[in-house]
């Protein structure tokens, strides 16, 4: 028989974001991992001074679960992160070089929400959550009882971006690529 879970289980992950904006693609990724690992999330905005003295603005992703759930979680999205990200600005490149700057960065972003759909089943049947709703809802309450909703960058309804755009993403986020990392559960139990 196992142990009752408790607060004392629940951790976070943090996972740096692409940029400091809030990205409708990176969001959208972000939450589509945290709900195939059972983990609940949410965008974390601070700064530090670098070496050369200058204020650098950070974004990051929290992820919150049970066990193992959030560390996976963040390395998931870190990785998909990642190729959407240079998928987006590989489609971006293709485009005309009379296309506005905003046309393209709109194009990119259609792109990238097309490619979060098309990586969801991957990361569906990569996942395995065993989601405890309301002692994650519990600890968020108890550690972050402040969070509000943030606002969220959409390029794509400020320009017309044809459905092409969102079409070809899903394309590619369905070659995406994840693989289980080493010293995962599998792994540790094969050393043992």
């Amino acid at each position: 028989m196992n142990p009752p879970i408790s607060l004392a289980d629940v951790s976070e992950v943090r996972v740096k974001a692409r940029s400091t904006a809030a990205n409708l693609w990176e969001l959208a990724l972000v939450h589509l991992v945290a709900d195939a690992f059972g983990c609940e999330t949410f965008g974390s905005l601070n700064g530090a001074y670098n070496a050369a003295g200058n204020f650098v603005r950070m974004r990051h992703w929290v992820f919150v679960g049970i066990d193992t759930a959030p560390e996976v979680a963040g390395y998931a999205a870190e990785v998909l992160i990642r190729q959407c990200a240079t998928a987006r600005l590989a489609h971006i490149a293709k485009q005309p070089k009379n296309c506005k700057p905003i046309t393209k960065t709109a194009r990119g972003d259609a792109f990238a929400v097309g490619w979060v759909a098309g990586v969801e089943a991957k990361v569906e049947a990569f996942a395995q959550s065993g989601k405890n709703e309301t002692l994650l809802l519990a600890y968020m309450q108890r550690e972050h009882p402040d969070l509000a909703d943030g606002k969220v960058r959409d390029t794509t309804k400020a320009r017309r971006v044809d459905h092409g755009h969102i079409a070809a993403g899903y394309r590619a986020g369905k070659a995406a690529e994840l693989h289980r990392g080493v010293g995962g559960n599998e792994e540790r139990k094969a050393i043992a």
